[in-house]
């Protein structure tokens, strides 16, 4: 009888190793893969599960992501395979869509050269896609005749991104 009871104690410890194993032997397995597809590197800037920050460490069992207000998570790997990760640090553009107010007394052909003006702009920035821009006056608002203004910046981070945007807005003020 006590040889029973050892080989059921040792069989039900056996299901609980395995089954915290598992987990580990999970995170480890996708780990590798994550170090062969690369979905994200250190640096980059993602959203993960709802928690958004930059990428410190890719390892074997977890990632560590660094957040905004600079707090660091630590995600297991096993958890990285149910979820969405949006990585906008391998954004190949970033986009700007905003609208330009003008007043309701503006002339309609002072409105179509301001239009333009905008998209020669555009055209000569250093950093926007030089395609695929729009500048349109787009609707009437409670207060303000809106002009679309939705362009792409090719830049590598963020504050690049902050700078040129500031360059294109200036510009346009002094339009």
């Amino acid at each position: 009888q006590s040889i029973t009871g050892i080989w059921a104690t040792s069989g039900v410890f056996g299901i609980v190793v395995g089954i915290a194993l598992r987990n580990v032997i999970l995170d480890v397995f996708i780990g590798l893969s994550m170090h062969v597809e690369q979905p994200f590197r250190i640096g980059d800037w993602v959203t993960i599960n709802g928690i958004e920050g930059t990428v410190e460490e890719v390892g074997l069992r977890s990632t560590r992501v660094r957040t905004f207000y600079d707090s660091l998570i630590t995600v297991p790997n096993g958890t990285l395979t149910n979820v969405h990760v949006d990585n906008y640090g391998q954004r190949r553009a970033r986009r700007l869509s905003t609208k330009i107010g003008v007043q309701y007394d503006t002339n309609p052909k002072k409105l179509e050269a301001f239009c333009e003006g905008i998209r020669e702009l555009i055209r000569n920035h250093p950093h926007t896609k030089k395609d695929g821009f729009h500048v349109y006056f787009n609707s009437m608002g409670d207060f303000s005749l809106n002009i679309l203004l939705y362009v792409f910046f090719i830049v590598p981070d963020w504050s690049v991104e902050l700078k040129a945007k500031h360059s294109l807005y200036m510009d346009i003020l002094r339009l």
